[in-house]
């Protein structure tokens, strides 16, 4: 589910997928690793699996969430999104190009959005 958010130059944030492997020094000090520890410990359903301790963490393990990748199809006014807060978005376009069942009967529709998004008309 896309969320309000205080960031200044976004209005949601949308993550259909959470989690990331830390790959470079870079990584150390990834807020959303942080912030998924904390998600897993307050019972947040989109933050409890686990990734490897040795490359990931708690709650940070790659995961799609099926259920929000048709979320922008919802979605009647513009707004300005923050795609992947919460993972590395290289992750979420390997996952979307490898597809499930379920991501493969969208894939169209969701190609759909990122022209809107894109142009700001549909094509």
């Amino acid at each position: 589910m896309s969320t309000a958010t205080k960031i200044e130059w976004t209005e949601v944030t949308w993550n259909p997928t959470t989690g990331c492997d830390r790959i470079s020094p870079g990584c150390d000090h990834c807020y959303a690793l942080t912030l998924a520890k904390r998600l897993k410990a307050m019972g947040q359903a989109k933050y409890q699996r686990d990734g490897d301790p040795r490359t990931s963490g708690p709650g940070f393990g790659v995961t799609v969430h099926e259920d929000a990748l048709a979320e922008p199809l919802r979605w009647r006014t513009p707004r300005k999104v923050f795609v992947n807060s919460m993972s590395d978005i290289s992750v979420g376009v390997m996952i979307l190009k490898c597809g499930s069942p379920r991501v493969n009967r969208h894939r169209s529709r969701l190609r759909r959005v990122r022209q809107v998004s894109r142009t700001g008309a549909a094509r």
